[in-house]
């Protein structure tokens, strides 16, 4: 035994020796070990910012003291230890919160956004159109669009957008239950006459009459059009279960087109860190216009590795999807940049990786959307406000509008 470990020894002794530091493996010859250059602007880029309703994350005194408790890693108190401007503020559709709202406009003004992207706007299953959308989520999105005459609102030039969240619409559905399969379900409504009449519909009616619904604000001025078309921006889209997506979407924009007489432009926002062939029962066969990525900074429980250039892995995984997207489908693909992600501000855990803001990075992520931009060039923020995972460039006590500045600096061309 003792010879055969003799004999081990000296095998490795003379790998080792082999290894020399000409002949072995060198740091500068790692593929991901690249320098993200700055681009140029040549032409001003649009861009998108995601708004969150923090009310309840700023409110719960938890959160609250994760992100802005001072940061002691040996006390296991990993927060970023910032405060917003606004301090614990609200938004909602009252004074108060219009004011807030107001606040939050204004930076982005300066920043040069081109249009905000609403909190997630949910059906509400129990009634019939025009009521078939939760009320609170119709109340802020007339408060975002500054149609509100309570609280009218000054977006100067900047627009909005819909969030379409499909989530709660698609609970139950799944590869044994798909949309044309699940339940009916059954109304009661007044007719015009003032008679009391019933109705049902099926989940796949619900569907389309949900998105007529959204399709109600593309009358606003203040809403957001790209090539002349109004945008919708669909959240959790891999999870609508479908025999035939392309059938689907098909007749959400029928539905939309006689109902508005507009053609819409569909963007579906795919789960970050995911290869996209998986999505190819989903949107992908139904052929959205377009596709960005969820916060690529949100980078998974227990992938420490992809810490080491960041930037880079972002880069290669939505080259990737640009291409394969392209190439597979024709669909077009728009980049999205994150400051930071921190899960630990959230619930207190430490499963996951935390991306700290820094400028420097910022940037590069920045470069990173603009050597991914699709054929319409757009780019999305995620996010404004999104305090419970720290992931915001609103102004906060350490660092100011720096992170909006970039913002500017990055992608608009005359960024004075």
């Amino acid at each position: 035994m003792k010879s055969k470990y003799n004999i081990i020894l000296l095998l490795l002794s003379g790998l080792l020796a082999a290894c020399t530091e000409e002949s072995g493996p060198n740091i500068d010859d790692y593929p991901l070990n690249y320098p993200i250059e700055e681009i140029p602007v040549q032409s001003d880029i649009p861009v998108g910012i995601y708004l969150y309703n923090p009310t309840s994350a700023l409110s719960n005194e938890a959160v609250w003291t994760r992100l802005t408790e001072p940061h002691d890693e040996a006390a296991g108190k990993v927060g970023p230890n910032i405060e917003p401007v606004l301090g614990q503020y609200s938004l909602g559709v009252d004074e108060t919160g219009a004011q807030n709202l107001q606040t939050l406009f204004d930076w982005c003004k300066d920043a040069r956004i081109d249009f905000m992207v609403t909190p997630g706007f949910k059906e509400h299953a129990n009634a019939l159109y025009p009521n078939n959308a939760n009320f609170n989520d119709t109340a802020f999105v007339r408060l975002v669009s500054g149609k509100n005459v309570d609280y009218a609102l000054d977006l100067g030039t900047m627009k909005y957008a819909v969030l379409m969240d499909l989530n709660t619409f698609c609970s139950g559905l799944s590869n044994n239950v798909l949309l044309e399969d699940a339940e009916t379900r059954d109304y009661r409504y007044l007719d015009p006459e003032g008679v009391q009449r019933d109705t049902t519909l099926t989940r796949e009616e619900r569907l389309y009459s949900f998105f007529r619904r959204a399709s109600d604000f593309f009358k606003d001025d203040t809403y957001f059009h790209l090539n002349g078309c109004p945008v919708l921006v669909l959240a959790n889209p891999e999870r609508l279960f479908t025999s035939d997506s392309k059938r689907v979407y098909d007749g959400i924009r029928a539905t939309i087109k006689a109902h508005t007489g507009k053609d819409v432009y569909l963007i579906a926002r795919q789960t970050q860190w995911t290869p996209p062939a998986r999505f190819h029962y989903f949107f992908l066969s139904g052929g959205v216009d377009a596709v960005t990525m969820d916060n690529m900074c949100n980078i998974g429980a227990g992938y420490y590795e992809r810490l080491y250039w960041l930037n880079q892995f972002i880069n290669e995984n939505i080259k990737y999807n640009r291409e394969y997207i392209a190439a597979n489908y024709g669909i077009d693909f728009m980049p999205s940049v994150s400051p930071s992600y921190n899960i630990y501000v959230n619930n207190g855990s430490y499963n996951s990786p935390i991306v700290a803001k820094d400028p420097g990075e910022f940037r590069k992520r920045c470069n990173v959307a603009k050597m991914n931009l699709g054929r319409t060039p757009l780019v999305f923020v995620e996010s404004l406000n999104n305090w419970q995972f720290e992931s915001a460039v609103e102004p906060a006590n350490t660092y100011g509008t720096t992170y909006l500045d970039i913002i500017r600096e990055q992608f608009k061309r005359d960024s004075k």
